[in-house]
């Protein structure tokens, strides 16, 4: 889901440097070179995936000028991964289905080249025929805050967006999470300190005796 759903996942990152002072220009080629490129089910090249930038407001605008993506002092992007791979199964099916066509033709068995060149055909076949999936994910960086949003808590998106991110701006980042709140109160209550030398307990390692396996059981028996 992204911002403009009723319901949406959200991580937040942190920016850890500011962008350059004059950063329309070459924000907005970068932007530019990083759009997505579409794939083209026509096209002989065995390319399944593609990963880019698109509008937040609309999946399917892939020209991106700076007055699209940079409002009120944020950039607002859509992460968009586009796959186009025949489903494995259908081609598993068709292949058996033409071979048995062909050999009971030419009585006599099909050659491992010969299979495998016929398995690349109906892949190239059913891939023009097939559409390309579509998945995004919205993003929103707030320049002045350095605050950056991500509206995944997938894995896969979430390195994906990562890599886009810092390929386009050369900017890095950092998960804004627990540790991060953490250490933000103690330097403001000025426990840092404390913070430093705190570790995890044996249950937060290796969980509860008796509700789930405890690799770290004992470890605290020297205590008592």
């Amino acid at each position: 889901m992204g911002f403009l759903s009723s319901s949406m996942a959200l991580r937040r990152y942190r920016v850890l440097s500011s962008p350059p002072k004059d950063f329309r220009e070459p924000f907005e080629k970068a932007v530019r070179a990083h759009a997505l490129l579409p794939l083209d089910p026509e096209s002989s090249r065995a390319e399944e995936k593609s990963i880019g930038w698109c509008s937040l407001f609309d999946e399917n605008d892939l020209d991106l000028s700076f007055s699209k993506f940079f409002i009120d002092g944020r950039i607002l992007l859509s992460l968009r991964i586009d796959v186009l791979k025949p489903p494995a199964a259908e081609v598993k099916r068709l292949l058996k289905l033409r071979q048995r066509e062909l050999e009971a033709q030419r009585k006599e068995p099909l050659s491992a080249g010969a299979l495998r060149e016929l398995k690349e055909m109906i892949a190239l076949d059913l891939r023009r025929r097939t559409p390309p999936k579509t998945r995004t994910a919205d993003v929103i960086w707030h320049l002045d805050d350095q605050k950056l949003y991500f509206s995944s808590h997938s894995k896969a998106m979430n390195e994906a967006f990562l890599q886009l991110f810092a390929q386009t701006f050369n900017i890095a980042v950092d998960l804004e999470g627990p540790g991060f709140w953490a250490k933000a109160y103690a330097d403001a209550v000025e426990l840092a300190d404390a913070l430093s030398r705190a570790r995890p307990t044996t249950e937060l390692l290796g969980g509860f005796t008796g509700l789930r396996p405890c690799p770290h059981a004992g470890l605290g028996d020297e205590d008592e």
